[in-house]
């Protein structure tokens, strides 16, 4: 069974408090990040779920996840390696999620990006990648605002992305001052007749040719935009918006 809610903060807080010479003066992106992780520690090498589960804490000091990337991130489309499938664990925060990322990550820096965002890789086809859905980043979901003034952000029904706690924040927080975001969004997008809706929703590449704005969000990365998305030389189809 899962750890109760009273074990799980008070060990939060043992954490902390064992650790406060850690925490960093204050500043931009400055925080002491917790992690919490369950771990299988039974004493078997047999493929089935470990008997036994242990429950640890750990607290590192840190800056921006994106750090000097505060104009905006230089974002590739990843379309040959999947992050996460349907009926896999993208919707959770399992450590196998972030390992497949590295490779395409590597090979995605090389060629001068900051981070790949992923593709509901059985919606891509070559040839007809405007038609293909995105996923997330390699850690942070994606949000877009839209021309028309919605703000759209992949769903959770195809269960392949992760729910994170910043991402809802951003949504509960647009949703809850639609009403004074207004004008900033009709600035942004120069429609003087843009209506912020929010939505979570199938999020497609060609969405990215309607947005005024981008950004990702995410527990390390916060809150950071997007300055450009597109292919690179390795691709089989170009795209490339800013």
């Amino acid at each position: 069974p899962p750890p109760s809610l009273d074990l799980f903060l008070r060990c939060v807080q043992r954490a902390v408090t064992e650790n406060a010479d850690l925490i960093p003066p204050a500043g931009e992106g400055m925080k002491l990040y917790v992690r919490p992780m369950l771990l299988g520690s039974g004493q078997q090498l047999g493929l089935h779920p470990s008997p036994e589960i242990s429950l640890l804490f750990y607290v590192s000091p840190t800056g921006n996840y994106f750090k000097g990337k505060t104009n905006g991130l230089k974002i590739h489309l990843e379309t040959r390696k999947s992050r996460a499938a349907r009926g896999g664990t993208g919707n959770v925060k399992c450590a196998g999620n972030y390992g497949v990322t590295l490779r395409p990550l590597t090979d995605a820096k090389a060629e001068g990006f900051d981070d790949n965002v992923y593709l509901e890789l059985e919606t891509y086809r070559p040839g007809k990648l405007e038609e293909a859905v995105l996923q997330e980043l390699s850690a942070a979901n994606v949000f877009l605002v839209l021309r028309s003034g919605e703000i759209a952000t992949p769903g959770l029904e195809r269960g392949t992305i992760l729910p994170g706690v910043t991402r809802d924040s951003i949504l509960v927080l647009a949703r809850e001052y639609a009403e004074e975001l207004g004008q900033l969004v009709r600035e942004s997008t120069g429609n003087e007749d843009a209506r912020v809706t929010v939505s979570e929703r199938d999020v497609t590449v060609a969405d990215l040719k309607d947005a005024a704005e981008a950004f990702v969000t995410g527990t390390a990365a916060e809150v950071v935009p997007l300055a450009s998305v597109g292919t690179a030389s390795y691709d089989e189809d170009a795209f490339e918006v800013t």
